[in-house]
């Protein structure tokens, strides 16, 4: 999973945002359900798995300064996979209001783009996830 490291004290200025904490092994959300929150990492550290043909593959982890669970709010589909605080974590909480009013505001080009860059990736998720667990390939 590639690295998306954001500059939490930049994000953190929006008067909305407030933090949360995940005790280690809790789950922040599930595989399937309707997303309406992002998160930054301001510390501890999340495991992203997704269940495919042989059960939970984890996708890989999140940590400090690093965003999660913003495809949801991009595309407004449910979530591709399940995520998990691994140690304890403390994340900014980025409520689906305050991305979809900057989405609004910015140029019709760079919204295009996000929405086909979540495509792709969500694509190229769901055919590793079948075709590394699915024994009939």
């Amino acid at each position: 999973m590639a690295k998306r490291i954001i500059h939490s004290r930049r994000v953190g200025q929006h008067q909305s945002l407030n933090t949360r904490s995940f005790p280690a092994g809790s789950l922040i959300f599930e595989e399937g359900t309707e997303g309406h929150t992002a998160y930054i990492i301001l510390s501890g550290l999340v495991e992203i798995t997704k269940t495919g043909w042989a059960g939970e593959e984890v996708l890989g982890y999140t940590g400090q300064d690093e965003i999660f669970g913003e495809m949801s709010l991009i595309d407004s589909a449910p979530r591709m996979a399940s995520a998990r605080a691994v140690k304890d974590t403390e994340c900014l909480v980025i409520p689906e209001e305050v991305l979809r009013d900057k989405l609004e505001k910015a140029d019709p080009f760079i919204r295009d783009l996000l929405n086909i860059l979540v495509d792709g990736l969500r694509s190229l998720t769901e055919d590793r996830i079948l075709k590394v667990d699915n024994p009939k390939d």
